[in-house]
C-alpha cells in the first residue's frame, strides 16, 4: 500500500515539475509535450491498474493487461480534451484568486488521474466486483471509442504520432461562437461523427473566459472551419497547433490584460 502511495506521489511531483518546464519553454517544445502526454498517460493506467489489483486483491492476468492496453488506446484522445478543459478552469481559477497561473501541471496531472480512474474501469469491464457495473461502463468506453476513430483511417495502434509539427502554427483569432453544435444538424456526418460533434459542443460552451483557454478554443474554431469532416488524428494535430498557438498567453490573467492580436 505505501509503496503505491509513493509511487502516486512522486508520478505527480514529476508531472508537476516537468508541467512547469512545458509552461515556462519559449516557445512551447513539441517533443517535450508529445512525450509528456503519453508518459502521463501510460503512467496513470500503470497506476490505475496496480491499485486496481492491490485494493481488490485480484491476481495480475494478461487479460487484465490487455484490458488495461485497449482502455488506454480507445480514452486517450478524449482524455486529452477533457484534461485540457481541466486545465483551463484551472488557469480561470488560479487567476481569479490571484495565485500564480499555470497550465500543464494541471494538464499532465489530469492526464494520469483519469488515465488511472479509466485503467480500473477497464479492468472492471473484464471482472467488475458487481455484476451491473459492467453495463454502467461499456457505454462510457463505447463513447470513448466513438470519438477515437471518427474514421477508418483512425484505426492504428497509436493514437497519437504528432510527435514534431510541420504544420504552420495558426495565428491567434478571437473567437467567433461554437462551430460543432450548428453542424450537427448539417448534411455528410455519419451517426458517430455526430456524437463527437455533440461532445465537442458541449466542451465549447463551458470553457470558461480565461485568456489561454479562450485562445486555444478560437483557435480550434478556426481549424474545424477548415476541415470539418477532419478525422480523430486531424483533432490530434489541431489540438497541438492550438496549444502552440496559445503558449505565449500562459500566464496572462485576463483578456484585457493579454488582448488576442487579430492579423
Amino acid at each position: 500500500m505505501r509503496i503505491w502511495i509513493g509511487a502516486a506521489a512522486v508520478l505527480a511531483l514529476l508531472l508537476f515539475g516537468w508541467g512547469l518546464s512545458i509552461d515556462r519553454g519559449q516557445p512551447l517544445s513539441q517533443p517535450s509535450l508529445f512525450f509528456a502526454l503519453y508518459a502521463a498517460s501510460i503512467a496513470g493506467a500503470a497506476i490505475g491498474l496496480s491499485g486496481s489489483l492491490l485494493f481488490s486483491g485480484k491476481r495480475p492476468s494478461a487479460l487484465l493487461l490487455l484490458a488495461a492496453i485497449v482502455g488506454w488506446r480507445l480514452a486517450y484522445f478524449p482524455i486529452m480534451v477533457f484534461s485540457g478543459h481541466v486545465a483551463s478552469i484551472g488557469e480561470w481559477v488560479l487567476a481569479g484568486v490571484g495565485l500564480p497561473i499555470f497550465v500543464f501541471p494541471t494538464f499532465l496531472l489530469a492526464v494520469a488521474g483519469i488515465h488511472a480512474a479509466a485503467a480500473v474501469g477497464a479492468s472492471f469491464v473484464v471482472a467488475p466486483p458487481f455484476p451491473w457495473l459492467r453495463l454502467a461502463l461499456v457505454p462510457a468506453f463505447l463513447v470513448a471509442t466513438l470519438v477515437s476513430f471518427n474514421q477508418l483511417s483512425d484505426i492504428r495502434p497509436l493514437p497519437d504520432t504528432v510527435m514534431t509539427l510541420s504544420d504552420p502554427v495558426p495565428a491567434l483569432r478571437p473567437e467567433e461562437g461554437n462551430p460543432y453544435l450548428p453542424a450537427l444538424f448539417g448534411e455528410g456526418y455519419l451517426p458517430n461523427q455526430r456524437i463527437v460533434l455533440v461532445a465537442a459542443g458541449l466542451t465549447y460552451e463551458t470553457i470558461p473566459p480565461s485568456p489561454w483557454a479562450t485562445a486555444v478554443k478560437a483557435v480550434l474554431e478556426g481549424l474545424f472551419h477548415d476541415k470539418p469532416f477532419g478525422s480523430t488524428r486531424d483533432r490530434v494535430l489541431e489540438h497541438y497547433l492550438a496549444y502552440h498557438s496559445a503558449h505565449g498567453l500562459i500566464g496572462c490573467r485576463s483578456q484585457a490584460e493579454c488582448p488576442l492580436e487579430v492579423p
